[in-house]
């Protein structure tokens, strides 16, 4: 069976996918209170704006607001169920309880969890083949997880490849025309290995492996268990006698980078480089205070998110949050921002991650690119994805450069005009580029 590749096909398509925030504890009843998120708009009470406005600077810092916060929830139970004296009271009581706070402990990670690949299907690229292609299945957490694992069909017998790990946007399994624009970083001189993730398909254009539409085990946890399913991966591909142990570089997009980040932070010493394009959820304080403030609803499934006590929310927030953890980074970061839509969340966020990682001395580049919305990356062989990608190919070269080639004159080929040929010629072959 086919799985297509058509740039102007699918693109379009992931572009609208890539735009959805994935859902955390989907099917919950709602906390009461926040039934209507949009309504709150309509008319808000001065006592609960006032205590929306202070909690923000001591949440978003990773203190312990626990106290003030419950006072909120429960001032909106007791509004939602009109009694409105009561509710104005509990948001003053709240103010009374945001001195003297304490900072949030640090989540305390285990180790990498250990796993081993099982090849479940070879697939074929036809502009790339010496590029291999592997759905690989593993077991994390009692999980069985699905992933592509591409790397040189022909190489030396000795060969050990530098291993990137790509963290795929949104949560809808990998996007299949990447296959392609991973074939060219294994051309480069690298192994490629990249999870669905927990909750999600394989592809996000479902082909059938072996008869079976396979579906990762578990359910999407928004940059919680994600993490394991992205070391787990890691753990199982430095098993192959063609890749060097130990040590890896991300890239990753969206949901992904996000939970690419955490990997790398969780790794310690074995990442070496990591490449984020518009990560998401880089400070969840944020993302859940903007709901609080009826502000833009990137956090789809905040309200969900809510049903827990307040005490595990907070703890929730500090395992999901990369600027609470960026102390913990130990590589070279290449942060790319599309500026097309500046001033949003996003960039918010990556402000606050950006202050952390000057006041831990950490060594990044953070990197708006022109005219480039949240998806651009998506948008092979467009001027914002190939102004990026020049820079990522000097950025890896630098900080973890592919195995040497005997072909040295292919292997320094500009990636920008490897991917334009790439996605010229998906866009010729519209039957597909991948199959069994």
């Amino acid at each position: 069976m086919m799985l297509r590749s058509c740039t102007a096909c699918v693109v379009s398509i992931l572009a609208v996918l890539s735009l959805l925030v994935p859902v955390l504890y989907a099917g919950d009843t709602v906390r009461p209170g926040l039934e209507d998120m949009e309504s709150w708009s309509v008319q808000v009470a001065p006592e609960e704006t006032a205590l929306v406005t202070a909690l923000k600077e001591p949440l978003l810092s990773g203190l312990d607001v626990a106290a003030a916060l419950q006072d909120w929830f429960d001032g909106r139970l007791l509004d939602s169920q009109g009694k409105k004296t009561e509710a104005q009271s509990k948001w003053q009581q709240g103010l009374g309880k945001l001195s003297g706070l304490q900072p949030l402990p640090p989540p305390q990670w285990g180790g990498i969890p250990d796993a081993s690949f099982t090849v479940l299907a070879d697939l074929r690229m036809g502009s790339f083949p010496n590029v291999g292609l592997r759905v690989v299945q593993w077991t994390v957490d009692n999980l069985k997880q699905y992933g592509v694992l591409l790397f040189p069909r022909e190489r030396p017998a000795d060969a050990e490849y530098p291993l990137i790990l790509y963290c795929h946007g949104a949560a809808f399994g990998i996007p299949n025309n990447f296959c392609l624009w991973l074939a060219e970083l294994v051309e480069q001189g690298y192994v490629v290995i990249g999870p669905a993730m927990r909750g999600e398909d394989l592809f996000q254009m479902q082909m059938a492996i072996n008869g079976q539409m396979l579906k990762c085990e578990g359910e999407i946890e928004n940059l919680d268990g994600e993490v394991n399913d992205c070391l787990s991966m890691l753990s199982a591909a430095w098993k192959l006698p063609y890749v060097r142990k130990n040590e890896f570089a991300m890239i990753g997009h969206s949901f992904g980078s996000g939970a690419g980040l955490l990997t790398a932070a969780r790794a310690g010493d074995k990442a070496k480089a990591v490449v984020s394009y518009d990560a998401w959820l880089v400070n969840p304080q944020r993302y859940y205070w903007d709901r609080m403030a009826r502000g833009a609803n990137n956090w789809l499934s905040w309200a969900d998110f809510c049903n827990q006590p307040v005490a595990d929310q907070l703890r929730g927030l500090m395992t999901r949050s990369i600027v609470h953890n960026a102390w913990r980074l130990q590589c070279p970061l290449l942060l790319f921002m599309g500026d097309a839509y500046d001033g949003s969340v996003f960039h918010l966020s990556h402000a606050d991650l950006r202050r952390e990682l000057d006041k831990h001395g950490k060594k990044y580049v953070y990197e708006p690119v022109p005219d480039g919305d949240h998806n651009f990356v998506l948008r092979i062989g467009s001027e914002p994805a190939l102004y990026a990608l020049k820079k990522q190919h000097a950025f890896l070269n630098t900080h973890y450069p592919p195995l040497a080639s005997k072909n040295d004159a292919a292997v320094a080929q500009p990636a920008a005009e490897a991917q334009g040929a790439a996605a010229a010629g998906a866009e010729e072959n519209a039957a597909g580029e991948v199959e069994q």
